[in-house]
């Protein structure tokens, strides 16, 4: 059973979330916004509802939401991606799993719930995707690998095989991990970086080969 969708937020992201669900024959209801200024503003055609409090309106068991809420680094969006979609889960909200028709996907994948594959994405055999990550518009999850919840892998970043992704990892753009590499949580890897070895702590790494960073950089 097929069930309308309200996206929560409006920005970059959910613009498209929406698309995707759009693309794969889901009706969208339109978004949620705490910016009263956006109220009556349209994405992909869709109208932006009002705040959250708009889901008072509509029940539950009828409706459901996909969380439209991005990332760009472990420790502050992912956080509230997470603080928002949990809040709506004790209030008896399901989220849905997102994935762009235009996404590869092997039947032998494993994908978590409420996670989110985007357009021209591949998620290879064996390899799973927990709770509420993303795999971005044309990144690669190669096969084995573990990508745990709430991850981030930006537009075409690669994971290789084996790979480990702790929760609240965010892998920029373009970045490649390398083969059986692990990653503890909340790690953060700069844009078209390359990571040769394992990471256990939270920390920022940037460069080729990778290196950790300052925080304060």
């Amino acid at each position: 059973m097929s069930f309308p969708v309200i996206v929560i937020g409006a920005g970059g992201h959910a613009t498209v979330v929406a698309d995707a669900l759009l693309a794969s024959g889901v009706e969208v209801l339109g978004f949620t916004d705490p910016l009263p200024a956006l109220g009556g503003e349209r994405r992909c055609g869709l109208p932006i509802l009002g705040d959250d409090g708009i889901l008072a309106e509509h029940d539950p068991a009828a409706v459901r939401l996909a969380n439209g809420i991005g990332s760009t680094r472990a420790n502050d969006a992912t956080s509230l991606r997470v603080r928002v979609q949990t809040h709506l889960e004790s209030r008896g909200w399901r989220f849905v799993t997102v994935c762009h028709p235009a996404a590869i996907v092997s039947p032998f994948a494993q994908l978590g719930e409420a996670c989110q594959i985007m357009a021209g994405a591949v998620v290879q055999p064996n390899a799973s995707v927990g709770k509420g990550a993303i795999v971005n518009t044309g990144a690669v999850v190669e096969h084995d690998v573990s990508l745990a919840d709430w991850t981030h892998v930006a537009p075409r970043a690669v994971v290789c095989g084996d790979a480990r992704v702790g929760p609240g990892c965010h892998i920029g753009a373009g970045a490649v991990i390398r083969h059986s590499v692990s990653l503890g949580a909340d790690v953060v890897v700069g844009i078209g970086a390359a990571v040769v070895k394992d990471q256990s702590a939270a920390a920022i790494l940037a460069g080729v080969p990778a290196r950790k960073l300052d925080r304060k950089t």
